[in-house]
């Protein structure tokens, strides 16, 4: 191909397996950075849709997918996407971005720590498409995404995006419900999105996991009832205020 040409390639189902999940992974994530209170949900065909009607139908099917060349960089001249990469440069580059999303948080540039952990959480995401979902490998790269969606959600709490942080937290108790820094972190993040309940039974289920914290459960769990207390009082003085 010379720049400006476009080629087509037809594909048999057996060579696209990957591709509506990498397409969903990739339309959720730019959903969440139009709308960081998206909530992803599964519809139209049960357990095994994407949430996309349009991806659904795809699944099973020959593709024909077409490309536009654009330009031709010469090797040293460019940096690698993360697709082109081998399973090993990708593990690098998680390990790379995790230590980059912790000195922007050390640094409260919560932006560009956002970002990083965003992007090795994409990076892990297209290194589990190659394997087996449950296989050995699959379940260890699974168990390493869950720093960082703890990362990530500590981020988006500190951002008071309450409601993108419970969507995450969510994900790493239900791998690992008896995740210490999962459990606090959810009950602080439904605390802010005032799901009083919910906060309730974090605080409550993170002294019964670890009881070294009771302690400072109790003192979450008052602070939380003073809380609803100052709010409710807030809401009478504004409906006096109506009459």
């Amino acid at each position: 191909m010379r720049p400006g040409e476009r080629s087509m390639f037809y594909c048999i189902p057996e060579k696209c397996l990957g591709y509506t999940k990498l397409s969903k992974t990739l339309r959720d994530m730019h959903k969440k950075k139009k709308n960081k209170d998206a909530v992803i949900t599964k519809t139209c065909c049960g357990n095994q849709s994407t949430g996309y009607c349009d991806l659904d139908k795809l699944t099973g099917q020959s593709l024909v997918f077409e490309f536009d060349l654009l330009s031709v960089e010469q090797p040293g001249e460019y940096s690698k996407q993360i697709w082109t990469m081998t399973s090993d440069e990708k593990r690098l580059l998680v390990v790379d971005l995790k230590e980059q999303g912790n000195k922007a948080f050390k640094e409260k540039d919560y932006e560009q720590a956002e970002q990083h952990y965003a992007k090795a959480i994409g990076t892990l995401e297209q290194l589990g498409l190659k394997e087996q979902p449950n296989s050995d490998e699959w379940n260890i790269i699974e168990d390493m995404k869950l720093p960082l969606l703890l990362n990530y959600s500590q981020v988006m709490i500190c951002k008071k995006e309450f409601a993108t942080a419970v969507t995450h937290l969510n994900t790493v108790l239900k791998r690992d419900p008896a995740n210490v820094k999962g459990l606090y972190r959810r009950a602080t993040a439904h605390g802010g999105c005032w799901n009083v309940e919910e906060a309730r039974n974090d605080w409550n289920k993170l002294a019964e996991v670890d009881p070294s914290q009771k302690g400072l459960v109790s003192r979450r769990l008052v602070e939380l009832e003073n809380s609803i207390k100052q709010k409710e009082t807030e809401e009478r003085q504004k409906l006096k205020g109506m009459f």
